[in-house]
């Protein structure tokens, strides 16, 4: 087996750096409170509940089978076992309900002690469903099969599936290379169906991606991906649902060595097939990438790839290390040019700044920066800006982060929402206005809490 390896001094700044909040609130966030201990392991073919009075380990492969089901109380702490390299993984035809709550969130984490605890510590949380993806036979199997025979396979026709509910969650230190270029995420959607409730997700230190999604038409809203390694979003496999309420926020000193970093990576690898496109629709996220000082294997705020559609409203980039929008391929140009309902691509009401410029194009014919820019202003109503500040997020300070906006800020008044359906409507960009969502139930300094 040959491993990808991560550099591991990054990471272990990442893992030991001081409290930061994303809110005002002086009183960081409790853990959760379980006196007994427990273990799950192995595969789960009934239906099994974990208690919130119990701190469960959370041991190899525990897989959730076709049929099975588990239950998580509000309040559960799971702790991922290093040795074992332990995940979460529930199969199609399995369901998942985790159901936190604000005051009560389900919280994965490390479980290693205070002060040691590292990015990579543990695998993640894979859920499989029945949905679309694009392959030559509408099935995949996660990263080729690497996780073993018939672990989380995933796919089908049902783009109403249900695989259950996960909400008000915490996933911390998760996400490790199984192969080159196979990794296991913070928290990974394959083929999940459209009646699946994910919202109010946060995964923090995550050694690979913080979310990623292949294929499927789960819509998401209230997702937090902070200071992850890798893309903060991804999305593959004819990819089709809604995301709204997100943020994504990079360490300077995090990175992936093997590729590149990014807020959002969408491609669609291979062919595509039954015109099944990636096309995710993202509105009101606040991206806030490494800055100038961050490493070279840093990229662009948001990248549009391969074979890619998309729908990209109400944001507000900032900080990128490169351009804030990288569109890299004749689909995602061509789409974005094109006037045909349901299949184009959108670029409006956008707050943009890079620290190389607003736009980068790349492997396409007929769309020049130029020709982007010009459009992308005039046009699309996105805003070009000179300095990060100019969006008036109170701070993106890693040390003092508050994304709130400031009185008067331009970005409280652009959204825009026409044509648009399934969201919520809102005046602003980006993920918040003046009201903290993430108060209460996420946590920005997990190393330094009592688990």
């Amino acid at each position: 087996m040959v491993i990808k390896l991560k550099s591991f001094a990054y990471l272990f700044l990442a893992a030991s750096m001081g409290f930061v909040a994303c809110s005002d609130d002086d009183n960081p966030t409790p853990p959760p409170t379980g006196s007994a201990e427990g273990t799950i392991e192995g595969q789960i073919t009934g239906s099994r509940t974990l208690s919130a009075d119990t701190v469960y380990t959370l041991k190899g492969y525990v897989r959730v089978m076709d049929g099975g089901s588990l239950t998580i109380e509000a309040g559960t702490l799971i702790k991922g076992d290093k040795a074992t390299k332990a995940a979460l993984i529930v199969e199609r035809g399995g369901q998942i309900h985790a159901q936190g709550t604000a005051e009560d969130p389900i919280v994965f984490t490390s479980n290693q002690p205070k002060g040691s605890r590292a990015i990579g510590d543990w695998a993640g949380v894979i859920i499989a469903g029945k949905a679309h993806v694009n392959t030559a036979d509408g099935t995949g199997q996660y990263e080729g099969g690497v996780l073993g025979t018939g672990v989380a396979a995933y796919g089908g026709t049902n783009d109403a599936d249900n695989s259950g509910e996960f909400y008000y969650v915490r996933i911390e230190y998760a996400g490790i290379p199984i192969e080159v270029d196979k990794e296991i995420n913070g928290l990974t959607l394959c083929g999940v169906g459209s009646a699946t409730q994910v919202h109010h997700v946060q995964v923090s230190f995550g050694g690979d991606d913080g979310f990623e999604f292949f294929g499927g038409s789960v819509s998401a809203h209230h997702l937090v991906a902070y200071r992850t390694t890798d893309d903060d979003f991804d999305f593959d496999q004819g990819y089709n649902g809604s995301l709204q309420f997100g943020i994504s926020v990079k360490d300077p000193g995090v990175a992936d060595d093997a590729g590149t970093s990014r807020g959002i990576e969408l491609e669609n690898k291979g062919s595509v097939t039954g015109d099944v496109y990636s096309r995710p629709v993202i509105s009101n996220f606040t991206f806030v990438g490494p800055g100038a000082d961050g490493g070279t294997r840093h990229g662009a705020g948001v990248h549009f790839g391969l074979n890619s559609r998309f729908v990209f409203r109400n944001n507000i980039v900032v900080n990128a290390k490169t351009v804030a929008v990288e569109i890299n391929g004749q689909t995602a140009a061509d789409a974005l040019l094109s006037n045909t309902a349901g299949s184009n691509a959108e670029l409006k009401n956008n707050l943009l700044f890079g620290i190389d410029g607003d736009f980068k194009v790349s492997n396409a014919t007929g769309l020049t920066v130029d020709l982007l820019r010009e459009n992308a202003v005039d046009n699309w109503g996105n805003t070009i800006l000179a300095a990060a500040a100019d969006a008036g997020i109170e701070s993106i300070d890693l040390s003092s982060l508050n994304l709130k906006l400031k009185t008067g800020a331009t970005a409280k008044t652009g959204a825009n929402f026409e044509g648009l359906t399934g969201l919520t409507t809102v005046a602003y960009q980006g993920a918040m206005d003046t009201e903290d969502w993430t108060a209460g139930w996420a946590n920005w300094d997990p190393q330094n809490t009592d688990y």
